[in-house]
């Protein structure tokens, strides 16, 4: 069984049709303007990162290890980090985002997975994960509580189950998502 991308688990929060095209009717969608942008925004904030200092993070004394591939087969998850800071008794994830306003429960969602990744992989505790907001450069705390480990292992068995039985799920009810999406041609429902 292959794994399930941690970014599938922020869609899953966003709108699970969009992993239902992912995962049951691969190849279809096409890139948006601000996916690519997204790409090239990334590149350019990794060069100025490491010259910043990790005190914004609460991290001064860790190393930064950028584009991290994390897997493991009990979680059924995989994905690169773009950030891990790893310090002697703590590990968390760094993930930058060409986005506006607060990080969101799907942002939320994924950097748990991303920080239920890590701890796996470097055998330390991720209690807080940060999403970097490129825009503005400001960085926001997310704390990896019991309640959002839960809710990554809720989101890898709905995905799951989606695959098994391929029934297309209800689309988001926040329907100003669906504007800029690239299955938007796909949902004849929704229009």
């Amino acid at each position: 069984m292959d794994l399930i991308a941690v970014t599938d688990l922020k869609q899953w929060v966003y709108c699970p049709r969009i992993v239902y095209y992912h995962r049951v009717m691969p190849a279809v969608g096409k890139p948006t303007f601000k996916m690519r942008e997204a790409i090239a925004a990334q590149e350019l904030i990794e060069g100025l990162e490491m010259r910043r200092c990790l005190k914004e993070y609460g991290f001064e004394n860790a190393r930064r290890r950028f584009n991290v591939w994390l897997s493991d087969e009990i979680l059924s998850l995989s994905g690169k980090a773009d950030l891990v800071l790893e310090a002697a008794e703590e590990i968390a994830v760094v993930d930058f985002k060409l986005t506006s306003g607060e990080p969101g429960e799907n942002q939320r969602t994924q950097l748990a997975g991303y920080s239920l990744l890590a701890e796996k992989a470097y055998g330390l505790p991720a209690r807080r994960a940060f999403l970097y907001r490129i825009p503005d450069n400001r960085v926001f705390a997310v704390e990896i509580t019991v309640k959002l480990r839960d809710a990554v292992r809720a989101a890898v068995e709905g995905i799951r189950a989606l695959e098994r039985t391929e029934w297309m799920p209800a689309a988001t009810p926040v329907r100003a998502r669906c504007t800029e999406c690239e299955f938007a041609n796909y949902c004849a429902d929704v229009w």
